[in-house]
C-alpha cells in the first residue's frame, strides 16, 4: 500500500476503535478533506464512513447517507438499479456483491465510470474486522497513457508507410532501428536491427558508400545516388540521404538515413530534358513566324468575344432597368396606398380598438417606417449598379469596336485607349493611379481592335512594372507637322536597363519571371503598329519609369 493508503487505513482503524484517540467528528472532517475517496465498512457490512470525495467520484446522492449511514447492500443495490453492473436482476447483483465483500480479501482494479472517468479501486481488510476501500481518480493519467499508446501506434503506421527505407545507426554504424521496407541502400540483405552497415550492404558496396555515412557521423548531412538492382530484379537508381543524430550536449551519437528508389524520378527528368529540347526547337520555329501570328484571328477573336459578352449583358440590363423603374412606381403606389389605409383606419376606428391595435402591431412587425426609407435607398443603389454595368458594357464595346471585325474604319484612339485602360487596370486600381492628358486628336482610319490590343499590352506591362503604389499616365497628341497622331503610355515603375532596350521587341524576350510572360506581347504590338505604317519608341530610366510612344500616320498607308 502507498503512504496515503496506510494513513487512511490507520484512520479507519481509529474510527472503528471504541477508545480511539480521535473524536469521530474529527475523523469525519479528516476523511472529507482527503484527495481520494474513502469508504469504511465494519464487520457487519454497515457503512461507517463514506467521505465527500467518494460520493463525488461515484456520483452518489447525499440522500443515501442521511439521516444515517446505510448498509453496504443499499449502495450496491442503488448502483445495480442504475445499470452500473450491466444487465441482470439488481437484487441478485447486490446480494452477490455483498457475499463477495464478506470474504474481506485485498483487491485492486481499475473501473471505467459511465461519465468517462477512470478510477483506481483498492480494498484492504482491517485487523478489527471490516474493510476500507480507496478510490483514486486516475482519469488524466489513463487518458495520457491511452493517447501515448495511440501516438505510438500512429508513429508505427507512419514509419511503415514512409516511401523509403528509414533507419537509425549508432556511432559504430550498427543498425538500431529499421522500418519494414525493402532495403534500398544498394546492398544484398534485408536490414535488421543489430546488423552493421557492412553486413547489410556487403563487402562490394560498403567501400563505395562508407564515406557518406562517416561524414554524417562527423556532423554533415550527406546524400548519394547510385545504380542498384531493384527487388524485382530490374535496374534502377537509388538515393540515400543521411543526417547526424545529436545528444542534448551536441555530441553526434548516430545518424538517420532514408533510402528511396528514384528510378521513376530519374526517368521523368530525362523525359523532361528531351521535352525541353523539343520546346526550345518549337520556340525557335515560332520566333521565325511571329509575323504570321499577327495575321491570324487571335487578335480579332478578343474583340469578337468582348463584343459578344457586351451584347449578351446589354439585353438583360435593359429589361432589368425597365423593371426596376416600374418596380419603383409600384412601390410608391403601394406605400401611398398604405398611408391612405392608415389614415382611413385611424379616422373610423376609435383609439384603442382591436382593429387599430392589430394594424399597429402589424405595422411595427413590418417595420414600415424603416422599409419606407430603405426601399428608396435600395432602388437608388440598384440603379447605380446598373449604370456601372452599362459603363462596363460600353468599355467592352469600345474595346472590341464593332465586334472586333478586322476592317479599316475611322475611330478615336482616345476612346479605344480609355476602354483598354478600364479593362487592363481592373485588378490594379488599389495601387495604380491613372492620369489622362489627351490632346485634340482627330479620328484615324485604322484597325481599332488591333490597336486596342497594342494599348492593352502597353498598359498591362506598365502596371506590372509598378511594385508599389504608382502612376500610369496616358497621353495623346498630334505631331508638329500634323502628319502623325501619337499615344503615350508612361509609368513610374522600375524602368528597363539600357542593355535590354534593344531587345524589347524580339519574339519571346521577356524580363518577367519564368511563367509570368511569353515575350510575345511587344513583338505582336510592334507588328500591328508596323502594319499601320507607324512605329513604337521607348525611353526608360532605371528606378524612375518607362514611356512607350506609338506614332501612327494620319493617312492610311498604301498596301505593298
Amino acid at each position: 500500500m502507498t503512504d496515503l493508503s496506510n494513513a487512511v487505513a490507520e484512520l479507519a482503524n481509529e474510527a472503528l476503535a471504541e477508545d480511539g484517540a480521535l473524536d469521530p467528528a474529527e475523523i469525519h472532517v479528516l476523511m472529507d478533506n482527503l484527495p481520494v475517496g474513502v469508504a469504511l465498512v465494519d464487520a457487519a457490512l454497515k457503512v461507517r464512513i463514506f467521505n465527500r470525495k467518494a460520493r463525488q467520484l461515484l456520483d452518489f446522492p447525499d440522500s443515501l447517507f442521511t439521516p444515517g449511514m446505510p448498509m453496504l447492500r443499499e449502495l450496491f443495490l442503488f448502483n445495480a438499479r442504475r445499470g452500473e453492473y450491466g444487465d441482470g436482476d439488481p437484487e441478485v447483483q447486490a446480494d452477490d456483491l455483498v457475499e463477495l465483500s464478506r470474504k474481506r480479501e485485498p483487491h485492486q482494479f481499475e473501473r471505467d465510470r459511465p461519465d468517462g472517468a477512470v478510477l483506481d479501486v483498492r480494498g484492504e481488510p482491517l485487523p478489527g474486522g471490516g474493510f476500507v476501500t480507496i478510490w483514486t481518480d486516475i482519469t488524466a493519467r489513463k487518458r495520457a497513457e491511452r493517447e501515448a499508446e495511440a501516438r505510438a501506434r500512429q508513429l508505427d503506421l507512419v514509419m511503415a508507410n514512409v516511401p523509403g527505407k528509414l533507419s537509425f545507426f549508432d556511432a559504430d554504424l550498427r543498425c538500431v532501428y529499421s522500418n519494414q521496407r525493402e532495403l534500398v541502400f544498394g546492398g544484398v540483405a534485408t536490414g535488421d536491427a543489430g546488423k552493421t552497415l557492412r553486413d547489410l550492404v556487403g563487402d562490394e558496396v560498403y567501400p563505395e558508400i562508407e564515406g557518406y555515412f562517416r561524414r554524417a557521423l562527423n556532423g554533415e548531412t550527406t546524400a548519394y545516388q547510385r545504380p542498384f538492382t531493384r527487388p524485382d530484379g530490374s535496374a534502377g537508381y537509388l538515393q540515400v540521404s543521411s543526417s547526424p543524430h545529436r545528444a542534448p550536449n551536441g555530441e553526434v551519437i548516430g545518424l538517420f538515413t532514408i533510402g528511396q528508389d528514384v528510378t521513376s524520378l530519374m526517368h521523368t527528368e530525362e523525359a523532361l530534358k528531351e521535352r525541353n529540347a523539343e520546346l526550345e526547337a518549337a520556340n525557335a520555329a515560332l520566333a521565325t513566324t511571329h509575323q504570321q501570328l499577327v495575321q491570324t484571328e487571335k487578335l480579332a477573336s478578343i474583340g469578337q468575344l468582348a463584343a459578344g459578352v457586351a451584347h449578351e449583358i446589354n439585353n438583360p440590363v435593359g429589361f432589368v432597368s425597365a423593371n426596376l423603374s416600374t418596380l419603383g412606381t409600384y412601390v410608391g403606389n403601394l406605400l401611398a396606398l398604405a398611408d391612405t389605409c392608415e389614415r382611413s383606419l385611424r379616422e373610423v376606428a376609435p383609439e384603442g380598438s382591436a382593429a387599430l391595435r392589430a394594424f399597429e402591431a402589424a405595422r411595427a412587425e413590418a417595420d414600415l417606417d424603416f422599409v419606407r426609407d430603405d426601399i428608396v435607398a435600395l432602388l437608388d443603389e440598384s440603379r447605380d449598379g446598373l449604370d456601372r454595368v452599362r459603363r462596363i458594357v460600353q468599355d467592352l464595346r469600345d474595346f472590341s469596336r464593332s465586334g472586333g471585325n478586322d476592317q479599316w474604319q475611322m475611330a478615336s484612339l482616345e476612346t479605344g485607349l480609355n476602354a483598354s485602360a478600364n479593362i487592363a487596370l481592373t485588378d490594379m486600381k488599389h495601387r495604380v493611379t491613372v492620369n489622362r492628358e489627351y490632346g485634340d486628336t482627330p479620328e484615324l482610319e485604322c484597325l481599332p481592335s488591333q490597336l486596342n490590343q497594342v494599348f492593352l499590352n502597353l498598359i498591362v506591362n506598365a502596371g506590372h512594372a509598378i511594385a508599389d503604389p504608382g502612376t500610369i499616365t496616358l497621353r495623346t497628341g498630334v505631331s508638329d507637322d500634323e502628319a502623325e497622331v501619337w499615344v503615350e503610355v508612361a509609368d513610374s515603375g522600375c524602368g528597363i536597363p539600357a542593355e535590354n532596350l534593344g531587345r524589347l521587341f524580339d519574339p519571346f524576350f521577356t524580363t518577367k519571371p519564368v511563367g509570368q510572360g511569353t515575350g510575345l506581347g511587344l513583338a505582336l504590338s510592334y507588328g500591328i503598329v508596323e502594319k499601320h505604317g507607324g512605329r513604337i519608341d521607348v525611353r526608360s530610366t532605371v528606378g524612375e519609369g518607362t514611356t512607350f510612344r506609338v506614332c501612327l500616320p494620319r493617312v492610311r498607308p498604301t498596301p505593298a
